[in-house]
């Protein structure tokens, strides 16, 4: 399989989830092209090859067992071509990096993803975004793998929600996307960027290995709110703990495993819903290799 791009046998999951959870696949490749991915994906249903796609690994709680198939890595599908407020950008791209490139093109629309880990394909799946804005407000198409062919979607061609998008409920793989951006000045919006990035450093726990906010905010409500109500700051179970600088977070402080994220993440849900009779919906992804 190493004709598709870098394969590694036996590979450590552990810096391919921000979770930092330990745990290993019986193959790792990064295709070098949309073309040797889509080689690959053909190669692999022909197989019979169970599979999974992984960009930063930035929203996903991953398994503590071994996986025996293929995990598909697109971090050198990386490309980003930009024709005056018209951006293309491959889905392997690093969200800090597409942003500091349509940034220095003096290009608006990107600059609250500059302090967003994760990829554009990982962004993409799941509608990631701030209060003021969603990575789908620019958006005009997306070019999918879908049944073993490309295929090109336009927006309204997609459905979308809070942290949703029926991707969600799809097998098709993202590949490109298509982004028309609005001009303005680069100083402003480095600005911008700067200011949010000290928000950030603020109120969220960026030192320690976490996968961003594990609830949706509730309508009307604040997830991070309601767990520190409960006064679940700093709870732990093994080394999965709650954050102490926000409760929305869940920290890893060195060998927490998937179970122990997992058993947290019911705590909080089950103590929200006794106190407030709220149920929290994850945002996270729990992955199951089974």
């Amino acid at each position: 399989m190493d004709n598709f791009g870098e394969l590694i046998l036996n590979a450590s999951l552990k810096n391919y989830n921000t979770y930092r959870i330990d745990t290993t696949t019986k193959y790792l490749i990064k295709p070098t092209s949309k073309e040797k991915l889509l080689d690959l994906v053909k190669y692999i249903n022909k197989q019979n090859i169970p599979y999974y796609i992984l960009g930063k690994g930035s929203n996903v709680i991953l398994p503590d067992s071994p996986f025996s198939g293929v995990i598909i890595s697109l971090e050198n599908l990386n490309k980003v071509d930009i024709n005056d407020n018209e951006v293309e950008a491959e889905c392997g791209i690093v969200l800090s990096i597409l942003a500091n490139k349509c940034i220095n093109n003096n290009l608006q629309g990107f600059e609250y993803l500059a302090n967003i880990p994760g990829t554009l394909g990982g962004a993409l799946y799941g509608n990631a975004g701030v209060k003021e804005s969603t990575i789908y407000d620019y958006l005009t198409s997306v070019e999918v793998i879908d049944n073993l062919t490309f295929k090109t979607l336009n927006k309204k061609d997609i459905d979308i929600a809070y942290r949703y998008t029926s991707f969600k409920k799809s097998k098709a793989i993202l590949v490109s996307a298509k982004f028309k951006l609005n001009k303005q000045d680069k100083e402003e919006l480095l600005s911008i960027v700067k200011n949010n990035r000290l928000k950030r450093q603020e109120s969220q726990p960026l030192a320690d290995p976490n996968a961003g906010s594990v609830f949706k905010n509730p309508p009307g409500f604040s997830a991070g709110k309601l767990i520190d109500d409960c006064n679940l700051k700093g709870y732990s179970v093994g080394d999965a703990q709650i954050s102490l600088k926000h409760a929305n977070f869940i920290i890893n402080k060195g060998h927490a495993t998937s179970q122990d994220i997992k058993k947290l993440i019911k705590i909080v849900q089950e103590k929200v819903l006794e106190k407030f009779n709220i149920n929290l919906e994850l945002e996270q992804i729990i992955i199951d290799w089974e």
